[in-house]
């Protein structure tokens, strides 16, 4: 796979997540606040991003977050800056608001801080919610570390001097096949009808016209509202205030509330501990993937099972770069890097658009039902009559099948990437006297990835 076509390749399926705005719900007075990361300039701190905003809530206020990939670690603080404050409720959803997927109010906490890890590969949805209706200023901070692509492992071991050359009982492995120019085809048509998915179910949600819905979440971007917000009372940010990491740094925010909110210093310190706990975790890659939980089910925390380990000359350390949190090929054997370079770039890269794309065909089926059960349950509800709803019910459905067949054919393509990328491999392997390493060694990891991201359903 060329440089210029990876990079294609992961913008477009970047796009995909634009078609998953929010959670859905049949009630149309939520209007939520777009939270939207910013890149995190400061040195030191390449492939961060981050939002702060004050805000405040007397009954009830949506959010949902952008601008993140489902390689990046996300730390969410939600801190009543109150001393003596009602309590709050905060939940964080990705499919339903009404079902959300991980709830935690203040009096969970010691500190007064609200924190949650975890790991999703599309927009999600943050609700703070006054438990007693009362007035209580607040404070999101929504953090996300550079991607960090690790937890696949390293397949390949050193090589034994007695298995470089070719034996009798070598086996051998079909080459696979397929033409690869119609890539960017097939993905555009992938992301079309995972945006379709989702635009059926909006305009089922809003009780527009299907075709209407699509063409606007194509060209248009959610509104950054305010939820029910009151008037009057002793909160001081009905309108959100947004600020960045920067911001905290150069003290902006703590001016911005010297004439409002004199004890906010107390507050700024229990979130400044929690903020370099936060990056003493990022540093440490041992128990990352156990501290930062997947907000849904569909997204994986650890590489398949019973993946084969490869015989090499040219071995590889995945090595983490303290104060980066990045992780780089360093090549150990002197003299093989060269030769090896791309190759394993190409290799490594396509395991993980694998991932993405088994990810994204995952998640949009999940979103697909979660929508298909929640319409069942409620179409005699809300004005949306069971005729209707059923109408919308098979377009749905229809699309999902769409959404099959675009798998297909982009797993195809990658196969073909993957075979490309390893019989480069071969051929390294070649000149530091391996005989035919792919049909002795390298197919049997060509098989398993051919197994494991086949479509099951």
């Amino acid at each position: 796979m060329k440089p210029l076509k990876t990079i294609l390749l992961i913008l477009f399926m970047g796009l995909a997540y634009t078609g998953f705005t929010q959670p859905f719900t049949l009630d149309d007075k939520i209007k939520p606040v777009e939270l939207a990361l910013k890149e995190d300039t400061r040195k030191g701190h390449e492939g961060e991003k981050s939002i702060v905003t004050l805000s405040t809530v007397d009954s009830t206020r949506y959010y949902f977050v952008s601008g993140h990939e489902m390689w990046q670690f996300l730390d969410i603080l939600v801190t009543p800056l109150d001393d003596v404050a009602s309590p709050i409720e905060v939940s964080l959803a990705q499919d339903n608001w009404e079902s959300p997927n991980m709830v935690k109010t203040s009096r969970d906490v010691e500190d007064g801080i609200i924190s949650f890890k975890t790991r999703t590969w599309s927009k999600f949805g943050i609700k703070v919610k006054s438990l007693e209706n009362k007035t209580v200023n607040f404070s999101i901070i929504v953090l996300a570390s550079p991607q960090q692509k690790s937890y696949l492992g390293n397949p390949f071991t050193k090589i034994k001097e007695s298995e470089m050359k070719a034996g009798s009982d070598g086996n051998t492995s079909n080459n696979a096949s397929g033409d690869s120019g119609s890539g960017k085809t097939i993905l555009y048509i992938l992301l079309g009808v995972a945006i379709l998915v989702i635009g059926l179910l909006a305009g089922k949600l809003l009780g527009k016209k299907s075709a209407t819905v699509i063409v606007l979440l194509v060209t248009c971007s959610l509104s950054v509202n305010a939820q029910y917000a009151p008037a009057g009372g002793e909160g001081f940010w009905y309108d959100d205030q947004f600020f960045t990491q920067e911001d905290l740094e150069k003290g902006k925010l703590t001016e911005h509330l010297d004439d409002k909110y004199t004890e906010f210093g107390k507050k700024t310190q229990a979130i400044a501990k929690k903020m370099k706990g936060i990056k003493a975790t990022l540093l440490s890659a041992v128990n990352l993937y156990k501290s930062y939980k997947g907000l849904t089910e569909c997204i994986n925390s650890t590489p398949p099972a019973a993946a084969p380990r490869i015989p090499s000359f040219c071995t590889i350390n995945i090595e983490e770069t303290i104060g980066q949190h990045t992780f780089q090929e360093e090549y150990v054997i002197e003299g093989c890097a060269d030769c090896f370079l791309d190759a394993r770039k190409e290799f490594n890269n396509v395991r993980y658009l694998f991932e993405q794309l088994a990810t994204i065909y995952k998640c949009t089926k999940n979103f697909s039902n979660a929508a298909i059960a929640f319409g069942d349950n409620v179409s005699g509800y809300h004005g949306v009559s069971g005729m209707a709803w059923q109408t919308q019910k098979f377009n749905i459905e229809k699309s999902v099948l769409d959404l099959e067949k675009a798998y297909d054919n982009k797993y195809a393509e990658l196969l073909q990437s993957l075979s490309n990328a390893m019989y480069k491999l071969s051929e390294c392997e070649a000149k530091y006297g391996v005989e035919d390493w792919f049909d002795r060694f390298g197919y049997m990891y060509f098989e398993f990835m051919k197994t494991t991201y086949v479509r099951k359903d």
